[in-house]
This record gives structure tokens, sequence and C-alpha cells, in this order.
């Protein structure tokens, strides 16, 4: 059976507060200590280490920079992109123009639907059509998901129409750019979710030290409200869940 989580927030918030509360904690140790003997150093050097080993379960240092890594290799990926998608607009655009040019003209009416039918599937569509305005936006909205379905379209419609393209100077560079793109950017995406996903799978063993830690935490506070309420009021935020949780969620 599972253990349900006593704190209504995200167990990485839960550490966050528990830093905040340490602090306050650290600060104050005589004041508690005079109230109770059980708010003693050691008290505090438990509370501590609870929350040192729940960081390292929920904030794991070798997967934190790993993510942070990964994160700037896919920014950069994506914002390399926005160049040859300019020079791809460029060319879609002439190609677009070339397209309008009349038709020659044969003797032969069968040639002629030959040529017109032909054209209609080389026609080049629009930059909006083509997948480049919205590529765009993935990529400034750093939206790794739009930016591979935008990538999908992107290199069909190139496949599709590399002809005209190719004879109004689209390079094979930029075409391989894209191409290439699409693993690479693939590939970090994948590994970040993965990593994500991770911490948000705790065991049921962490959730109940999460759990304990919950419970220091509040109680702590319950001590620190009874201590500051009247005589130090400046000091009740420091031990006010609801203060503190919009704290975290606001930086």
């Amino acid at each position: 059976m599972n253990t349900q989580r006593k704190y209504k927030c995200k167990n990485e918030e839960l550490v966050v507060i528990c830093d905040y509360v340490q602090s306050s904690f650290t600060r104050d140790l005589a004041e508690f200590t005079a109230f109770a003997p059980k708010f003693n150093q050691q008290y505090l050097t438990d509370f501590k280490n609870k929350n040192e080993a729940m960081n390292q379960v929920i904030f794991p240092q070798e997967k934190t920079k790993e993510l942070k890594l990964l994160t700037a290799r896919l920014y950069a990926n994506m914002d390399k992109l926005l160049a040859p998608l300019d020079h791809l607009e460029g060319y879609v655009k002439l190609a677009a123009s070339e397209s309008l040019k009349p038709i020659p003209q044969g003797d032969d009416d069968d040639d002629d639907e030959e040529i017109e039918e032909k054209d209609l599937q080389t026609l080049p569509l629009t930059p909006a059509d083509f997948g480049i305005t919205t590529l765009r936006q993935k990529l400034r909205r750093k939206d790794a998901e739009g930016v591979l379905k935008g990538l999908q379209l992107i290199n069909s419609n190139i496949e599709k129409n590399s002809e005209l393209l190719i004879k109004q100077g689209l390079s094979t560079t930029i075409i391989n750019q894209f191409k290439a793109a699409f693993p690479e950017i693939d590939t970090d995406n994948q590994k970040q979710y993965e990593i994500v996903s991770k911490r948000r799978l705790l065991t049921d063993e962490n959730i109940k030290l999460l759990n304990a830690l919950y419970d220091q935490m509040m109680e702590i506070c319950q001590i620190g409200k009874v201590l500051y309420k009247s005589t130090q009021k400046v000091k009740l935020p420091d031990y006010t869940f609801s203060y503190l949780i919009k704290k975290v969620r606001i930086s």
C-alpha cells in the first residue's frame, strides 16, 4: 500500500521550505531551547540531516548538472535553426514567385496537361503553410515537442519541393541542418524527460522520510508562532507554511 503524503505541496517545494525553516531555526535556536529543552543542538542536527538527505533525493547534484547541460544544449540546437529558417523562408518566397510564371504552351494538348499536373505537384507552399511561421514560434518559445513536430513538416516540404528550392539557391548544407536537427533535439528532449520523470517517482520509503521531515518542520513552525506571535511579529512569516509556500512559488 502506498504511503500518503501529509503535505499539500510538491516534493521539491517541501525541501525548499524546509531550507528556509532550517535557516530561521538555526538563527533562533537559543530562544527555542529556552522555551523547551527538546529544541537543542541535537534536534537541529537531526532536522538538518533529514533535510539534506531529502535534498539529495529530490535534487541529486549529478542529475541536476546533467539536466542543466542537456537543457543548454537543447536550447542551443534550437537557436541555431533560426538563421537557416530565415534563409529557407527567402527561398520559399522566391520559388513561389517563380511558380507564378506562365507555363510554356506546346502544340500537343496531352503534353500541356502533363506539364500542368507536374507543376501543381511541385508548387511551393507559402511560408506559413510550409511550416516556417509555426516552427519559428516554437523555437523562440523553446517548445521542444512543438519544434519536433515543426521539423517533421519542414523536412517533408523541403523534400517535396527540393527541385524548385535548390534552383533558387537552397544549399544542401541548410537542407542537412534541418535533417540533422530532428534527431539531435529528439534525443536530448527524451533524456530531459527521463531525468525529470525519475525525480517525480519517489519510493514509498522516501515518502515516509519526507513525511517525517514535514512533521518536524511543522513542529518547529508551531513553536515559532508561539514564541513570536506577541513579541516579534516580524519573525512570524519565517514560521508560517502558507507564507513560505507562496515565497517558494514566486521565486
